[in-house]
């Protein structure tokens, strides 16, 4: 069996430094072992990062503007089926190699979904990547049923790296004819070659963890009736493998591929949303315009999308809008039902769950998103970043979202590591996806290069880079959204009696949510302007470098609620205390944050925060409570004079009082 370990000179911690991003694996000298082969990648480079982060900032504006491919040239009626694209690069002296010199395979699964749209084309052809200059190739390439099984297609050709942008580091070997069967159920393709000692010759292309995109197998590693041992490697990235299917009969001219779907999951019901999509060409036909379509029900909604640059045979576009409309919550099929003004005879369609919310409750409710940016403190550029970027970019935004900073593996973070476990649950788990700091928008939304990452994979990585000239774009179309639900939150401190009491309460609207899947309600006590003069890890077993003081702009000092469950509709209240406050708190700069949001029971990219608040605490001295100024401090709270008329509106802002003492929330306050 192949085994796995990483090199000692390996510097990139789990979840990445700041700036890292994952295309930089390609500069920085990492090496990982695969048992008897290696993955290697380049050293790390602060200064390289900043020059590629500057990059990737004026290639992200280019990116938004228009839907983009690279051009390809490929042959009329050829297609290109696997899990690469026909553009990708392959770069030099990246991909694996073995310690002694041996026989490999290398080898992607095609299953039937991708397959079948194409039979009755005769494969004619592979195109491989190969990844270094020191040596020349000698492939053998086969299809078969099974990794083992009988070649139904076979050829042999003598490949070089030879990069050039129409062909960054690809190679075409001559198969012979097989036309795939209309009963096909899966074709693994694949070659064999020999690699010397050190050299890396085999590429592998980003993203990992693609099902059946990487297997792998070395001389020796045999089973027990001496077969090849195929390994699945998935986790290193995909093969740059492409099977050429030569469409002889013009039978699937026009296939086009959903390569990615985004969308942010809540509209108003009957009226288009923007969902951001990318196609690649899966036929032999170049592809001008399409038209998408949502149905649900009886109800359909369908709208041309001209593309400003076509996409040719094998290419992908750039990412680009296409309207998706629901009518109800609930899963909606969202799909592509003519290309070029053709109507396909087997649309391409993808489910995805949403929230309608009918235009008439939609104007009932305000909406308050929630940004969290997620940071570690012990990677010091965490807090010099918020200082010299973040920080100022939200200040325009503070008093209309609500603001935390949740903290990774560091001093200031919460139970066992809560925000760690958010980050991963919102990339699926997959810590190759997470790059720290970050920054989400209601949970729903990565800010910055989220187009650029969302190209590489369906799920985007979650990563830093925020880009200043889109984050108010991406802001106020968060904003724009519509709500269905409010909270809102008031709290005091008793300092004589050493204690904190907080209510929280709001409403959901009836007949919104579907009655499987209730909301959750979040609320943490906050503290601003928390100093620390060290990078200290949360175990405190060790400690790095200090890299100065720091004042944090709002900490996490305690979950009171962690995603408790709501009715599914009606209004809500929650009680809660804290007896003995930590003394390290700062009393005075504490405050409270609550908001309502999905449980993410549809997946990762399902856990959209609908509503959020942020409350300040008002002192209690002798049973009275102290108004500062004379202005109502807590937003959805009443007050009543003394003879119990009411003299301020509910849902009203803060507003002057008269000196004087008043109820507020079953307690007497003081305006001085």
């Amino acid at each position: 069996m192949l085994k796995f370990g990483v090199f000692d000179n390996c510097s990139r911690k789990k979840f990445g430094y700041s700036f890292f991003f994952v295309y930089l694996c390609r500069q920085n000298r990492c090496f990982f072992c695969v048992g008897q082969l290696k993955l290697l990648i380049t050293p790390n480079n602060h200064q390289l990062m900043k020059n590629f982060y500057i990059m990737t900032i004026a290639l992200l504006g280019m990116l938004l503007a228009v839907p983009t491919t690279v051009a390809a040239q490929a042959t009329p009626g050829k297609i290109y089926v696997g899990y690469a694209k026909y553009d990708d690069q392959i770069w030099e002296y990246d991909g694996l190699s073995l310690d002694h010199d041996a026989k490999v395979g290398c080898a992607i699964l095609l299953t039937r979904d991708q397959i079948a749209p194409y039979a009755g084309g005769t494969i004619k052809a592979l195109r491989v990547g190969w990844d270094t200059s020191e040596m020349t190739g000698q492939y053998e390439g086969f299809v078969r049923t099974t990794f083992n099984g009988e070649d139904l297609s076979t050829g042999k050709a003598t490949v070089r790296f030879s990069y050039s942008d129409a062909n960054p580091g690809w190679n075409n070997m001559t198969m012979t004819d097989y036309v795939i069967p209309d009963d096909v159920e899966q074709l693994v393709v694949g070659f064999t070659t020999t690699l010397k000692k050190d050299v890396c010759a085999i590429p592998t292309l980003y993203p990992h963890y693609v099902s059946n995109s990487c297997y792998l197998w070395v001389e020796g590693d045999n089973d027990a009736d001496g077969n090849p041992n195929w390994v699945d490697m998935n986790d290193r990235g995909i093969l740059p493998i492409l099977l050429v299917v030569e469409d002889t009969q013009g039978a699937f001219q026009l296939v086009p591929v959903l390569t990615m779907m985004e969308q942010n999951g809540i509209g108003v019901s009957g009226e288009p949303t923007d969902c951001a999509v990318r196609v690649k060409n899966g036929g032999s036909q170049t592809i001008s315009n399409i038209e998408v379509t949502s149905r649900q029900g009886e109800h359909t909604y369908s709208k041309k999308v001209n593309l400003s640059k076509s996409i040719s045979t094998g290419g992908t576009s750039g990412t680009f809008l296409v309207p998706l409309t629901c009518f109800e919550s609930g899963e909606v099929e969202f799909s592509i039902t003519k290309v070029n003004g053709k109507a396909l005879s087997v649309p391409v369609a993808k489910t995805v769950n949403m929230i309608a919310v009918p235009k008439d409750v939609a104007r009932q409710f305000t909406r308050r998103p929630l940004v969290e940016y997620y940071e570690s403190e012990n990677s010091y550029m965490s807090p010099r970043y918020y200082d010299e970027y973040v920080g100022p970019m939200m200040k325009y935004y503070l008093n209309r979202v609500t603001f935390v900073s949740q903290h990774l593996d560091d001093q200031f973070m919460t139970g066992d590591d809560d925000a760690t476990q958010l980050a991963l649950q919102l990339c699926d788990n997959d810590s190759l996806r997470v790059s720290i700091p970050a920054m989400t928008i209601d949970r729903a939304m990565n800010t910055g290069n989220y187009l650029v990452q969302a190209g590489v994979s369906n799920n985007p990585m979650f990563d830093v880079y925020v880009d200043s000239r889109y984050f108010n774009v991406l802001m106020d179309a968060m904003l724009s959204e519509p709500t269905f639900v409010s909270v809102g939150a008031e709290g005091q401190i008793d300092e004589a009696a050493n204690t904190i009491s907080i209510s929280v309460e709001g409403e959901i609207a009836e007949g919104v949510m579907p009655a499987d899947e209730p909301l959750r309600l979040t609320v943490y006590l906050m503290e601003r302007d928390v100093l620390s003069d060290s990078q200290l890890f949360w175990t405190e077993k060790e400690k790095e470098e200090n890299f100065g003081e720091y004042t944090h702009a709002n900490v996490i000092r305690e979950i009171l609620l962690n995603a408790d469950e709501l009715p599914a509709g009606g209004t809500f209240t929650s009680s809660l205390a804290i007896d003995d406050p930590d003394p390290m708190w700062n009393l005075d700069n504490l405050y409270i944050v609550a908001f309502v949001h999905r449980s993410g029971k549809h997946g990762s990219r399902s856990m959209h925060v609908l509503n959020s608040c942020e409350s300040q605490f008002t002192k209690i001295s002798d049973g009275i409570s102290e108004m500062e100024n004379g202005k109502l401090k807590m937003e959805n709270s009443a007050i009543y004079d003394l003879s119990g008329r009411k003299i301020e509106n509910r849902m009203s802002v803060s507003r002057q009082l008269p000196k004087g003492i008043y109820i507020q929330n079953g307690r007497k306050v003081l305006v001085k």
